[in-house]
């Protein structure tokens, strides 16, 4: 029963006209008590669809969160694989990367060591052949328990104390003047042909290169994409200062030979061609030379020319054709394009002249 229920029950029962008055306005009351009963029901009803709809939402919410949560997670979960996978890929890469570097290290020490035994044994048995041997030389031996890369290579011992070519003595510093042009023109064909075979077997590419026309040979700079001329290397009457300076190239070439295998040659031993070969060949098993191979190459083709021409010069010469004999050297050189503009204003009446 309604609440309002007694208010029609009494507007029913009224008999007197006072009593049908206020039932009517009972029946009114009632009426509008109904009315607002139902509108406030209405909007309860309405709310309660809203807080459903809402709830609803909020369920859906939670489930699209659920969903991204467990998204998020799954991703960070592959991610975290993933970074560990990638790790140990990089792991493994490196050290992958790692032993076939010293795999690759250990096959070029390997091939290294056969090529320094291979061009040794070419280079000393060349030497016995030609006969580049010189007193004094060290013969190390070496154990069968000793690992063959260790060989020693060396160069037997002559009888006297000669340096010699296809025996032949090799001139010394103050022999250059006084022997026949033939004699020196037979050294210096010798060394030539030995420096190249050394210099083939070691495969070097020198600052000077030398050619042969005929029976004459010529030397020229190596570096010059344009011929600008030769030098001689053929000792005759009138070409001393063209011989001077192609025997300086000559002896710059050796030089530079020999500081490849890790051999300094000093200035003042810059002539001795033979015994510088000769070092070089032995320095062939020296594994201490790496170092000093990587060295810089700091002798100048100035210097070495200088110290040729004290060869012609110094040979009792009288003082105007020892200035003739610097005039023409000089001539030379700027003609090869190998002579610096300060030698211009060098005084050749100056004892002291040098090439700088």
């Amino acid at each position: 029963m309604c609440q309002h229920d007694w208010v029609l029950d009494y507007a029913r029962n009224a008999g007197s006209s006072s009593q049908q008055s206020s039932s009517a306005c009972a029946l009114q009351l009632y009426e509008y008590q109904t009315d607002r009963l139902r509108a406030g029901y209405q909007r309860v009803a309405a709310l309660k669809a809203k807080v459903r709809a809402r709830q609803e939402l909020v369920a859906s919410a939670q489930q699209r969160r659920d969903g991204m949560a467990q998204s998020l997670a799954r991703r960070r979960a592959e991610l975290q694989e993933l970074k560990q996978g990638e790790a140990a890929r990089a792991e493994r890469a490196a050290l992958e990367a790692k032993g076939a570097e010293s795999k690759k290290a250990a096959q070029v020490a390997k091939v290294s060591g056969v090529l320094r035994k291979a061009r040794g044994i070419l280079a000393n048995a060349l030497c016995q052949v030609v006969g580049l041997q010189t007193a004094g030389a060290v013969v190390q031996n070496h154990s069968e328990d000793e690992d063959e890369d260790d060989e020693v290579f060396f160069l037997n011992m002559d009888m006297d104390d000669r340096k010699r070519l296809f025996g032949l003595p090799w001139p010394g510093h103050e022999d250059w003047a006084k022997y026949p042009n033939d004699y020196i023109n037979a050294c210096v064909g010798h060394c030539i042909h030995i420096f190249s075979v050394l210099a083939h077997y070691l495969h070097l590419d020198l600052p000077f290169h030398i050619s042969k026309r005929g029976s004459s040979l010529y030397i020229r700079a190596n570096w010059r994409e344009v011929d600008v001329g030769e030098a001689a290397l053929s000792i005759g009457d009138s070409n001393t200062a063209s011989f001077v300076v192609g025997l300086s190239m000559l002896f710059f070439d050796i030089a530079y030979l020999c500081h490849r295998q890790g051999v300094r040659v000093a200035v003042e031993r810059i002539t001795d061609a033979v015994d510088n070969m000769r070092q070089a060949v032995l320095s062939l098993a020296e594994r201490e030379n790496e170092a000093r191979r990587r060295l810089p190459f700091s002798l100048e083709l100035y210097s070495v020319v200088q110290e040729v021409m004290k060869m012609y010069v110094d040979a009792g010469r009288k003082e105007s054709e020892a200035a003739l004999l610097r005039q023409q050297v000089h001539d030379v050189l700027r003609r090869l394009h190998l002579c610096d503009d300060a030698v211009d204003s060098v005084d050749y009446d100056d004892e002291n002249w040098a090439i700088i």
